[in-house]
């Protein structure tokens, strides 16, 4: 039994060290100077740390500085709004599908899993044309507009998805007491469903808010200007063919990176509580 428990603690280190050493190595060279960051003898841990990296990309009187906090601002702008239109959206169309029985119910689940099955690469050109046609009429291309409805096809799917099996697992019970009780569907719906839902939400929304916040391959497409670029794009922006600024690479990729990670672990609480079972009164 002591022989299981060292070995369960073994692997609990392993997993850790594997999750948390990129996010290191990431702070240590954002806080390395350049020469040592590109000196061959370089440590685990820079000789003259600095904080200039950090400065230089929140300081908006230098133009890093500028395109940075905007990159950061559009991506919580984009990231965000996802994440609201597709729970929106998402929410009652995965509690319909839970719940109710109607013709070609199957096939509209098997096609939106069909969709999230799509490359994103496949889905480009179809999307460019799309964006460059409504252009013409609304000027949407190079802004967060077609950001959020480029996310919003594949994530609200992915919504919709997940969200229909944390609903199958509420007992029906419950809204049929409701409704006995004088409860519509609508009003059951949100006193009785959406509370018990709480932790599912807050858990889709943490995944749909990181898959608008990764993306890169649409945004490099359908962005240009610093008024819609989003954090991806900044970071692959400091790199070229001549030269690349490694530190500022690390600063601005660990920023881009704290930040859901601090997201996440505010919200732990909530995603790891369970469903109440039982709750129906017998």
């Amino acid at each position: 039994m002591r022989k299981k428990s060292w070995t369960v603690y073994i692997y609990a280190i392993l997993i850790f060290v594997w999750t948390v050493a990129p996010i290191a190595w990431l702070f240590v060279s954002a806080i390395s100077p350049h020469k040592e960051l590109i000196s061959d003898e370089m440590g685990w841990f820079p000789k003259n740390p600095t904080m200039v990296n950090f400065r230089e990309i929140f300081d908006i009187s230098q133009s890093i500085g500028r395109r940075f906090v905007s990159a950061l601002k559009n991506s919580f702008i984009v990231a965000g709004a996802v994440t609201l239109i597709s729970l929106l959206f998402g929410t009652p169309a995965a509690y319909v599908l839970a719940r109710m029985k109607f013709k070609g119910k199957d096939g509209l689940i098997f096609g939106m899993l069909l969709a999230r099955m799509l490359p994103s690469i496949a889905l480009l050109i179809p999307f460019f044309v799309m964006i460059i046609y409504v252009s013409q009429v609304v000027p949407i291309y190079d802004t967060t507009w077609n950001l959020m409805i480029i996310y919003n096809s594949f994530i609200l799917g992915f919504v919709v998805w997940i969200m229909k099996g944390y609903f199958e697992t509420i007992p029906g019970e419950l809204e049929e007491a409701a409704m006995v009780d004088g409860c519509s569907p609508f009003k059951s719906f949100f006193k009785i469903v959406l509370p018990l839902a709480i932790p599912g939400l807050i858990a889709t929304s943490i995944f749909a808010f990181l898959m608008a916040w990764d993306e890169f391959l649409f945004a490099l497409v359908f962005t240009r200007t610093e008024r819609s670029v989003t954090l991806p794009m900044f970071i692959a922006s400091l790199g070229s063919q001549y030269i690349t600024d490694y530190e500022k690479i690390s600063a601005a990729g660990f920023v881009a990176a704290i930040i859901p990670i601090g997201i996440t672990m505010f919200f732990q609480k909530y995603i790891m509580k369970g469903l109440t079972a039982g709750s129906v009164k017998g």
